[in-house]
């Protein structure tokens, strides 16, 4: 699924949910600029997938369309096939990498982040009996993550762990350069790109995920 077409899924979503919203609520609601917003919505109604009613700026409102239902449906089942197919080879990747470090003698894992990715890393973590010695972020924007404390990264002693996953979308490059300036190795290091999984639906995703890798010296 492109960008293109995540965006207008996420759009015809939030028409659906929220009628009454104006261009500025729905640009917050999705993430991009008013502008965009304008143009999608524009675009979308040319197809005939929203109806726009009202005259006043103030009073306008977005109606779904028969038509617009349809595409919906279609778009979350096409995205749905999307997100498994990508949930199996992040898993797949990890279980693969995971295998590796397990078979040189290594067990105890750092898993940085809590977004989808994390999830899954913490999922295959244990499904390979591994330790999670900590979740970690930098710096950690909530207290628990999937039962575990959240601690800050930056206050992890490099010599309790093994290995570094990194699972956050918050760095372009992985996370390896953030890691290593706080003295992780990159031989240490198992990274998953910002576009190897989409953002939340509170915003747009970067790009759609291309490749999967791992940022390692050994």
């Amino acid at each position: 699924m492109d960008l293109s077409t995540y965006r207008d899924m996420h759009l015809l979503n939030e028409v659906t949910q929220t009628p009454h919203a104006t261009q500025r609520e729905l640009s917050k609601r999705i993430g991009i600029a008013l502008g965009l917003t304008n143009l999608m919505l524009r675009r979308l109604a040319k197809k005939g997938f929203i109806k726009v009613s009202g005259t006043k700026r103030s009073r306008i409102n977005y109606l779904i369309t028969p038509q617009g239902i349809l595409e919906k449906s279609r778009l979350t089942y096409e995205f749905i096939q999307y997100s498994l197919q990508l949930y199996s080879r992040v898993r797949l990747f990890l279980r693969e990498q995971l295998a590796r470090v397990a078979n040189e003698g290594h067990r105890r894992i750092l898993l940085c982040g809590t977004s989808e990715l994390a999830e899954i890393a913490f999922l295959t973590i244990h499904e390979m009996g591994l330790e999670l010695v900590s979740v970690v972020d930098d710096p950690p924007d909530r207290q628990l993550f999937l039962g575990q404390p959240v601690r800050d990264l930056a206050g992890v002693a490099p010599g309790t762990y093994d290995w570094v996953i990194v699972a956050s979308l918050r760095w372009e490059d992985g996370g390896a350069a953030r890691l290593s300036e706080l003295g992780v190795a990159p031989g240490r290091i198992i990274t998953l790109p910002r576009s190897g999984f989409p953002k939340p639906l509170q915003g747009a995703p970067s790009e759609p995920p291309s490749q999967l890798l791992i940022t390692s010296g050994v």
